[in-house]
């Protein structure tokens, strides 16, 4: 099935391991994933994620700092959800070719999902983006439930790249939103989310994150825009 997609995108991978295309700009990787459904196994899907490779193995356990690539469902829905469900096709029965849903879908929307983040830098914007981000037809996925957890990422992304201009937008960010309530719970700051992910992150990679991790203080001192 691989093999099919790859005629199907017109784009060579610089790599097939199993059911994942990678695909590899500069210091960006995006792989192209199928996947079958776990609950049932006659199901399956594609999907894309494009993560910056600098930070790739050290941050594994958390997702990778990248953001995940969606497409309309065989349905055409093109306006998501804030958690938006993965498109799902029927797998096809023993030799039987890819059905015309898939090959339409992988052949419109792969295109665009694979060449979706254009650099490092519009990886952090992305990852900073209040909502979902739509572009050809195909959007970035940025629920508002890991806002907190995606500003400590972009804030670690433009550190490692030393990118002064995506970090002045985070710490905006972080400054406008860091006294609202998240996750239900009114006594969990936005700031004090980003604080402890940010702890969690600098752990992983070695990177300075310090100043961010002071924000669950009370009274908080909030870094200073470079």
């Amino acid at each position: 099935m691989a093999e099919q997609f790859v005629e199907l995108l017109g784009i060579a991978p610089t790599s097939i391991d199993g059911g994942e295309l990678k695909f590899v700009r500069g210091s960006l990787r995006t792989t192209l994933s199928i996947w079958k459904d776990r609950y049932d196994r006659l199901l399956f899907g594609w999907m894309v994620h494009t993560d910056y490779t600098g930070l790739g193995d050290r941050m594994d356990g958390f997702g990778r700092v990248g953001i995940r690539i969606d497409h309309p469902s065989p349905s055409g829905d093109a306006g998501p959800i804030d958690v938006p469900p993965a498109a799902c096709y029927p797998w096809p029965a023993g030799s039987a070719p890819l059905s015309f849903e898939v090959t339409a879908s992988v052949t419109r929307y792969g295109p665009p999902s694979l060449q979706f983040v254009r650099n490092s830098h519009d990886l952090g914007l992305l990852l900073l983006a209040d909502t979902h981000v739509h572009r050809d037809e195909v959007w970035s996925c940025a629920p508002a439930n890991n806002e907190p957890g995606r500003l400590a990422k972009a804030i670690l992304l433009a550190r490692q790249c030393g990118d002064q201009d995506l970090e002045r937008e985070a710490v905006a960010k972080l400054r406008n939103r860091g006294e609202e309530p998240v996750a239900r719970r009114p006594d969990y700051l936005f700031r004090q989310a980003v604080a402890d992910w940010s702890r969690q992150y600098a752990k992983a990679t070695g990177v300075d994150l310090s100043d961010l991790a002071r924000l669950k203080r009370k009274s908080p001192q909030y870094p200073e825009i470079p």
